[in-house]
C-alpha cells in the first residue's frame, strides 16, 4: 500500500496545551455509557418498553465505540486525522439530531450507534496525534490527556444525572460534546492523501467490524436474559467471522489489519493490561452507585461524592508521571493496578461511603495511568504507518475488557449478590499488576 502524508498543522512542540485539547476531545466518550445509565429508567419510560431491552441503548455504545475506534485508527494511517475528525464530527451531529427526534427504541439504538462511531474517531484521532508527538514531550501530552480522561470518568454519573433534568435524550447524547473541541484540536491535525483507488482493505474493515461486533454482542447479551438465547448464534458467527480474518491478513499481510502489529506479543500484552485495568474500572462504575444507592445516597449525591475521585485521580496521574522519570513505566502501572486491586477488596468488605469513593478513585488513577503508559509502548513498538490501526485495535482491546468486566460483574451479582460480585472483580486489576510488571521494557 502506498501513501504519501502532507503534514498541513504545526508541530505540537508550539502548542504546551495541546495533551489537554485532546483529552477534551477523547473525553466525552466516556459519558456513552456512564452517564446515559443514569437516565435509563426514564428513557425506558419514555419510550414505553421494558426496562431489559433498553439495556441495549447502553449495549450499542459500547460496541460503536470500540469497532469505531478500531476502524478510525486504521483511517487514520491512510487518509490523516483530519479527515477522520471531520467525518467523526458528521457522526456525532447526525446521531445526535437522531436521538433527539427518534420515535421508538430502534431509532434511538440507531441514533446511539452513530454517536458511538463518531466517539470512536474522537478518540481514535486523538490518541494518533498523542502517540505522534515529538519525543521530548510525548509523555507530557499523554499525561494531560490522561488526566482530564479522569475527570471524564469521575464526573459521569453526575454530568447524566443533572442532564436528565433537561430530559432523558440530553443524557444520552453527552457525548457529541467532543464537537466543541473540534476547533481547538483542528489546527494540531494533519492531512493526507492516497495514491492508488485499491489500496483501502474494505474487506479487512468488514471482517474486523463484524468480528468485534460479535464479540461485543456476546458480553453485552450475558446481562440480557432476553437476548441470552442468542449467545451460540452470535459465537458461532463471530468464530466464522475471525476465521475468515485470519485468513484474510494472511493474504493480505498489509491490509486493514496489519500483520505487523497483530504478530507482535508486546502489541498484545500491552492489550492485556489495558483491558484488565477498564474491566476493573468499568465493573467499580457499574457497582459502586449501586452499592452507594443502597447506603440511601440519591443519583445527584453518588455524583458528587464521586467527585473527589476525579481529583485523586488527576494528583495520582501526575505524580505517576513524574515517577516514570526514574522508575521503570510498567512497574509504576503495575503498582497503581496493584493498588486499585486492594481498594477494591477493601472496599467490598466494608461497604462504606469512604471505602467505595476510594475505590473508584483508585480505578480512576488507574485508568488514567494506563492510557498514558500503554500509549506510549504501543507507539514504541509500532512504527509510524501503522500506529493508528495499532492504537484502534488496542482501544477495542481495552473496550472489550471493560464489556467483560461490567457483564461478569452483573452476572455475579445475580448467583452471589453485589458486594461478592464486586471483590471478585479485583482480578482483573490483578492480572493487569501481574502482567505490567512483566511487560518489559
Amino acid at each position: 500500500m502506498s501513501v504519501t502524508v502532507r503534514s498541513t498543522a504545526p508541530s505540537l512542540h508550539a502548542s504546551p496545551t495541546a495533551g489537554w485539547r485532546l483529552g477534551f476531545l477523547y473525553g466525552p466518550a466516556v459519558y456513552g455509557v456512564s452517564a446515559a445509565a443514569v437516565a435509563l429508567p426514564a428513557a425506558a419510560q419514555g419510550l414505553h418498553v421494558d426496562p431489559a431491552a433498553a439495556v441495549w441503548i447502553l449495549a450499542i455504545h459500547a460496541l460503536g465505540l470500540g469497532v469505531g475506534a478500531a476502524v478510525a485508527g486504521r483511517a487514520t494511517d491512510i487518509w490523516g486525522t483530519r479527515s477522520v475528525l471531520a467525518v467523526g464530527a458528521a457522526l456525532l451531529v447526525i446521531g445526535t439530531a437522531v436521538c433527539a427526534v427518534a420515535p421508538a427504541l430502534l431509532v434511538v439504538i440507531g441514533g446511539r450507534a452513530l454517536l458511538a462511531a463518531g466517539s470512536g474517531a474522537m478518540t481514535a484521532t486523538a490518541l494518533a496525534l498523542a502517540a505522534g508527538a515529538p519525543d521530548a514531550i510525548r509523555p507530557r501530552v499523554l499525561t494531560h490527556l490522561g488526566m482530564v480522561m479522569t475527570l471524564f470518568s469521575a464526573t459521569a454519573p453526575l454530568a447524566g444525572s443533572l442532564a436528565l433534568v433537561a430530559g432523558w435524550r440530553v443524557a444520552l447524547v453527552l457525548p457529541a460534546l467532543s464537537v466543541t473541541a473540534i476547533p481547538m484540536c483542528w489546527i494540531l491535525t494533519r492531512s493526507g492523501h492516497r495514491q492508488g483507488p485499491g489500496d483501502v482493505d474494505w474487506v479487512g474493515a468488514l471482517l474486523l467490524a463484524l468480528v468485534a461486533s460479535g464479540l461485543l454482542l456476546v458480553l453485552e447479551s450475558t446481562t440480557a436474559p432476553m437476548a441470552r438465547p442468542l449467545i451460540p448464534i452470535l459465537l458461532t458467527a463471530t468464530g466464522a467471522g475471525g476465521l475468515l480474518l485470519a485468513l484474510h491478513t494472511k493474504r493480505r499481510p498489509a491490509g486493514f489489519l496489519p500483520a505487523v502489529v497483530i504478530r507482535d506479543r508486546r502489541f498484545w500484552h500491552c492489550g492485556l493490561v489495558g483491558a484488565s485495568v477498564y474491566g476493573g474500572l468499568f465493573a467499580t462504575v457499574y457497582a459502586v452507585p449501586q452499592l452507594l444507592t443502597g447506603l440511601g445516597h440519591t443519583a445527584e449525591a453518588v455524583g458528587m461524592l464521586l467527585l473527589p475521585g476525579a481529583v485523586a485521580g488527576v494528583v495520582v496521574a501526575r505524580l505517576a508521571a513524574a515517577a516514570s522519570l526514574r522508575l521503570p513505566p510498567q512497574q509504576v502501572m503495575a503498582a497503581i493496578a496493584a493498588l486499585f486491586s486492594a481498594a477494591v477488596l477493601i472496599a467490598a468488605a466494608d461497604r462504606q461511603s469512604v471505602t467505595l469513593v476510594g475505590a473508584a478513585s483508585a480505578g480512576f488513577a488507574a485508568f488514567a495511568v494506563a492510557q498514558m503508559t500503554l500509549t506510549t509502548a504501543i507507539s514504541q513498538v509500532t512504527d509510524v504507518g501503522v500506529r493508528g490501526a495499532a492504537l484502534g485495535l488496542a482501544n477495542l482491546t481495552f473496550f472489550l475488557g471493560g464489556a467483560l468486566g461490567a457483564a461478569t460483574c452483573a452476572a455475579l451479582w445475580a448467583l452471589w449478590g453485589l458486594p461478592a460480585a464486586f471483590a471478585a472483580t479485583a482480578a482483573l486489576p490483578t492480572l493487569a499488576a501481574l502482567a505490567a510488571w512483566h511487560l518489559g521494557p
